[in-house]
């Protein structure tokens, strides 16, 4: 897999992988309203200029990803908006892929330790994918989000980067 920026010309990608309203709350919490536009999308990227968001290709440069690494007054970067976007690419390893270029990434942008993320706590293959790489719940930082006038609990979950000796 290979990490690169999203540009707008991955929107046609994203607008046709989230399919609904759960699913884009899922994928982006209350900051997006179904249907996606590339007017929300860019509108999102002006008033947050600090966080970027990046596409995971295949073998076959197709894009198969997206997410989001947003910097935090903690100094803690956050991986948000994470979303394998054809159903049919789920479960074949990408998302530990995606992160992982993710995690690099942030090791990169921001020569930390620490990387945190935030995930529905019914989310379950997300949640067992994140473990499996490594992240561990933090769950005394846990917190609330209302969606359609309905209370979701979200995970606070935080992995550990390894400082490879030089």
């Amino acid at each position: 897999m290979t990490l690169i920026n999203y540009f707008n010309q991955y929107f046609t990608f994203l607008s046709h992988w989230i399919t609904g309203d759960n699913l884009l709350f899922q994928f982006a919490g209350t900051e997006f309203s179904f249907p996606i536009t590339e007017k929300q999308v860019t509108d999102y990227q002006h008033k947050n200029s600090d966080r970027n968001f990046y596409i995971g290709l295949n073998d076959n440069n197709e894009a198969v990803a997206f997410g989001e690494i947003i910097p935090q007054e903690t100094n803690i970067p956050r991986i948000g908006r994470l979303l394998i976007g054809n159903p049919a690419d789920r479960r074949k390893g990408f998302g530990t892929s995606f992160i992982h270029l993710l995690l690099e990434e942030c090791k990169a942008l921001f020569q930390i330790k620490t990387v945190e993320l935030f995930v529905l706590e019914d989310n379950l293959p997300a949640i067992k994918c994140y473990q499996k790489i490594g992240f561990g719940v933090l769950p005394d930082q846990s917190r609330t989000v209302n969606h359609n006038r309905q209370d979701y609990l979200l995970l606070k979950m935080a992995y550990i980067l390894t400082i490879n000796p030089e």
